[in-house]
């Protein structure tokens, strides 16, 4: 309890005020950041010394408003400025909240110094104007529309609307369904989806339909912006109207028995024509059109050359489709030629079985690929400094990692912060503040030798690292930015100094991965700035000793998968109408050889996060199957085995094919399995419906597990095809009026469904009678007994069957 006083004296400022709001008591780090105020200060009004604030508005908010606040809701949270004695202003995070003590009211003041995130977050809105004007630049030049990682729009702009004709509040908040024309196959959504979700671009032409029932076409490039962790949270959606292009093709089949080439050469994007002649060479027979008379390749101009001598140098770019395309398949391809981009598409004419020629349709795609580098460049770097951002420093970082593992060489780290940059902001304003960020990022890359890479992670923090370089060359190159950085910065005539502090962390010495050695950095950074300033910290044996028992319990757990050391406990689950045994549900524990029997809410988050839940997923499958057929083989029919599926191995497209391995394998009938999935799996609906509808297909039993707690959707519910649904143990465990509330609403809609319902975490009789009274079906829990090994749950399957 000491130790938690203490902490909080060390974190927050903390006062208390009588009825008529004034300073009565402060505690000691309340007086070491008003200095001289502290006397001046008590007994006198808080309202004389901060003034409450908005943080997004900047505009002031009353102290009556705040005191009526307290009255009616009990408390207030909020921004306040604070002059400091050495004329700083400080922003302050504060909670105010009454007490009754002794028939009076008091008042604890509770506040947290938030002045360097606060002037994070102006920067942060300064950097949103500036995109802002980014975006204004291409949102002229296509069709643009975004929409978060679910596929809803939260942005069009004009031409959007424009050729869609709806306005922009019909399509806000919805999907593209709006504008689906049902010209395309479920699988060609389908594709796309599953691209862009994996990070990457995804681009083919789309037939839409307007809101006055017309139909359009599109030349579409969707861009995922993506997360540190890879995963995209939003999609930027870059579109050209290719209508004209396809009526135009459209019109070019039908004239190909009439006057072909006057009816081409009117048309604004080009058509040729191409064929294998004597000696197999792929020739030009016609070219026309407005880009063919733009690039000098008329029909006049090409007839009889090869792609090679037409193409030139961009010809080894494409050559492949050309080949495909005689090989009876079409295809699509961008090409760049004569400084322009162009996007190609090629069909062939098959007669009788075989390709006699080939018709393309090239369209300029110019303006869109300037569009698309745009982008690629705000996703990419720091709008501020023009230096890489996190994402493409964490980007190159692995890169890196994976030659050093194959190279057997070491990479320098080095975490950057400026000292005093915050009295620069304070004193001169943001703006100087941002030019001197801007003129340290110079100077930082002109300290970088040819091996380095520097990039800005936020606020005043920059990262580097060098490849191929030992602890000298890493303490040599620290040395270097120090003198670069300590020598005077000029803002408007005005001479400045700031000084870094930089942290180095060693690949692989103090980290494999990259989240790994950037926290090293990062606390070797804070240990060189409690030094002096101007100097750096390599990460010391004393830092690490502090993260060693997580990575020595990382190791074990890599070990202990391969020699044995996991095991599964099985727990009863009760049928409530007749105390009949239904089932057991396999859960994991890791019996180590120094520790004991570990629980998995111990090692789990390691699993997940070293990608190892995946190996130890597939063996608690096998092994609950395993020793299920045991068990079934002993007269233990009418019972099942429940297995938990971890959001990541169910997001694999192959466990459908997992879990039909494992039964095959045991030799397991598919009813005497049950998998437990979260709701968090319902992020991916479409992939969830389409696995779930495979694993039942299979004859295996699907519940939902901790239902109530995560990503609910009655919709998805109802699509889903499950035959369970668990109530998480604590809306059971702590029966108030609220959980009760819950719990029966979750059995009314289960009981709607008929869906079957099994509440767990049940430890007394009084919450056995609850669930009885109100239908749930199924129990499990300490009442009817705690997790077994499987010697023990077997003897506790034969007790409960009433066989021997």
């Amino acid at each position: 309890m000491q130790n938690n006083v203490e902490i909080w004296n060390q974190i927050f400022w903390l006062a208390q005020l009588d009825e008529q709001h004034l300073i009565t008591s402060m505690n000691d780090l309340f007086k070491a950041s008003v200095g001289d105020h502290a006397d001046t200060m008590s007994g006198k009004p808080l309202e004389l010394f901060f003034q409450p604030f908005s943080l997004k508005t900047k505009r002031i908010i009353s102290w009556r408003s705040i005191w009526e606040s307290i009255e009616q809701e009990g408390q207030w949270d909020g921004y306040v400025f604070y002059a400091s004695p050495d004329n700083s202003r400080l922003t302050l995070f504060v909670t105010i909240k009454p007490y009754e003590s002794e028939s009076k009211t008091v008042y604890y003041f509770i506040a947290q110094d938030r002045t360097r995130q606060a002037a994070e977050f102006v920067e942060d809105l300064s950097k949103l104007r500036d995109l802002a004007f980014l975006k204004e630049a291409f949102d002229e030049a296509s069709i643009i529309a975004i929409t978060d990682n679910k596929g809803v729009i939260t942005y069009v702009n004009d031409k959007f609307c424009k050729i869609s004709k709806y306005d922009r509040s019909e399509l806000i908040g919805r999907t593209h369904r709006i504008i689906n024309s049902k010209h395309h196959p479920k699988h060609f959504f389908a594709d796309m989806w599953n691209t862009i979700q994996q990070g990457k671009v995804w681009r083919g032409e789309v037939k839409n339909r307007a809101k006055d029932g017309s139909y359009y076409w599109m030349n579409t490039t969707i861009v995922p912006f993506v997360d540190e962790d890879r995963k995209p949270y939003q999609y930027v959606s870059i579109r050209s109207d290719i209508t004209d292009r396809v009526k135009a093709e459209t019109k070019l089949a039908e004239a190909m028995q009439h006057d072909f080439r006057r009816t081409i050469k009117s048309l604004q994007n080009c058509i040729y024509k191409v064929k294998r002649n004597e000696l197999g060479e792929v020739v030009f027979t016609l070219s026309e059109g407005k880009i063919a008379e733009k690039l000098s390749i008329t029909t006049e101009q090409v007839e009889g050359k090869t792609l090679r001598e037409v193409w030139k140098a961009d010809f080894e770019q494409v050559e492949r489709y050309y080949e495909q395309a005689f090989a009876g398949t079409g295809s699509q391809f961008e090409m760049h030629y004569e400084g322009s981009y162009f996007f190609v598409s090629l069909s062939p004419v098959v007669n009788q079985g075989k390709v006699h020629e080939v018709v393309a349709s090239m369209v300029e795609i110019t303006e869109r690929k300037k569009a698309e580098e745009l982008i690629h460049y705000m996703a990419h770097y720091d709008a501020l400094t023009n230096l890489p951002n996190r994402t493409l420093f964490t980007s190159k970082l692995k890169h890196a990692i994976a030659r050093a593992e194959q190279e057997y060489y070491q990479i320098a780290v080095l975490f950057i912060d400026l000292d005093r940059f915050k009295t620069v902001n304070d004193t001169m304003g943001h703006s100087k503040g941002d030019e001197l960020l801007r003129q340290v990022a110079r100077r930082l890359q002109t300290s970088l030798p040819t091996h380095g890479y520097a990039s800005r992670q936020g606020g005043d923090e920059f990262t580097l690292f060098l490849d191929y370089a030992d602890r000298s060359q890493a303490a040599e190159l620290a040395l270097s930015i120090i003198d670069q950085l300590s020598a005077p910065f000029v803002l408007d005539e005005v001479e400045v100094y700031v000084t870094p502090s930089i942290g180095i962390s060693m690949y692989p010495d103090d980290g494999l991965a990259i989240e790994q050695l950037l926290k090293c950095a990062d606390a070797a950074m804070y240990h060189a700035k409690e030094g002096r300033k101007s100097n750096f910290c390599f990460f010391s044996e004393e830092l690490h000793q502090k993260i060693t028992n997580r990575l020595e319990l990382e190791r074990d757990l890599r070990r202990a998968v391969g020699q044995g050391e996991l095991e599964l406990w099985y727990q009863p689950k009760m049928n409530l109408s007749s105390s009949r045994l239904i089932g057991m549900e396999a859960l994991l524990r890791w019996k180590h050889p120094v520790y004991g029997i570990i629980a998995p809410g111990q090692f789990i988050h390691i699993a997940e996060e070293t990608n190892l839940i995946t190996p130890i997923g597939e063996w608690v499958l096998k092994e609950a199957c395993r020793q299920m057929k045991v068990w079934l083989e002993h007269g233990m029919e009418g019972l099942s085995v429940a297995v938990n599926i971890s959001f990541r191995q169910f997001a694999d497209h192959e466990f459908p094919e997992l879990v039909a391995k494992a039964l095959h394998e045991a030799g397991l009938p598919p009813q005497y399995l049950e998998l437990e999935i979260t709701e968090s799996v319902a992020q991916n609906a479409m992939h969830a419906i389409s696995a779930l509808t495979k694993i039942k297909e299979l004859g295996v039993g699907v519940s939902i597990d901790d239902f109530g707690t995560g990503y609910s959707s009655l919709s998805y519910l109802s699509q889903f095809p499950i035959d369970r649904l668990k109530i998480d143990q604590s809306f059971v465990r702590n029966l108030n009026a609220s959980n009760q509330a819950i719990i029966r609403s979750i059995l009314d809609i289960a009981n709607h469904m008929n869906i079957t319902v099994i509440a767990e975490g049940v430890e007394t009789l009084e919450q056995v009678h609850f669930l009885q009274q109100h239908r749930c079906q199924e129990a499990q829990g300490y009442y009817y007994s705690k997790p077994l090994p499987a010697e023990q749950a077997f003897e506790y399957m034969v007790k409960h069957s009433g066989k021997t």
